[in-house]
């Protein structure tokens, strides 16, 4: 049965779709990896801005010898700020990497950016979802949006949610401001 995504797709769309990322090597086998900590060299002068996540090590990976069992992920993701280039690619490979590490991982998208944190609107993304935005670019396939992250009140839901979500992680894909609010949320 062919998908209702592919129905009216042009050949050259289709092509498109089908087009394999290349990944570096150290990122072929995601169960062969672990984690170096590393002391950093970050400029004291943060120190006073992030209390809680400054000294934190560096963490670097590496090629593990044997391959361990995994256990399976829940990821969050959110598309922040304005329009580029990248963010389909970036949300299906993290879907393809987690899969990867383990079938039965999940990736959980937040619709429409950072509110959709803090108001805990997101939906599972599926391979189903997936399969009309792969190699197209944008930023669509969840939505974005400008909301900053800065109130207790929005920190607070923040956590609660990711809490409530059980989420090993959070991937936010953007810019500068976004970069500000993944600080922030790691503070």
């Amino acid at each position: 049965m062919v998908s209702k995504v592919l129905l009216n797709k042009s050949p050259l769309e289709l092509e498109r779709l089908r087009a394999e990322m290349t990944l570096p090597d150290a990122l072929q086998e995601l169960s062969s990896l672990m984690v170096k900590e590393e002391k950093g060299g970050i400029p004291n002068d943060l120190q006073p801005l992030f209390l809680k996540t400054f000294g934190q090590p560096l963490l670097s990976f590496q090629k593990r010898s044997n391959s361990k069992k995994q256990c399976r992920l829940r990821v969050g993701v959110v598309l922040s700020g304005g329009q580029a280039s990248g963010g389909h690619n970036v949300i299906c490979s993290l879907f393809d990497g987690i899969k990867k590490f383990h079938p039965d991982s999940q990736l959980l998208g937040f619709l429409n950016g950072p509110s959709g944190m803090v108001e805990n609107r997101y939906v599972e993304l599926t391979e189903e979802h997936l399969a009309g935005f792969r190699n197209s670019g944008g930023f669509d396939l969840i939505g974005s949006g400008r909301t900053k992250i800065e109130t207790a009140e929005q920190l607070a839901a923040v956590l609660k949610n990711a809490q409530k979500l059980a989420l090993d992680g959070l991937v936010v894909i953007g810019g500068d401001d976004s970069n500000t609010n993944s600080a922030i949320l790691a503070e």
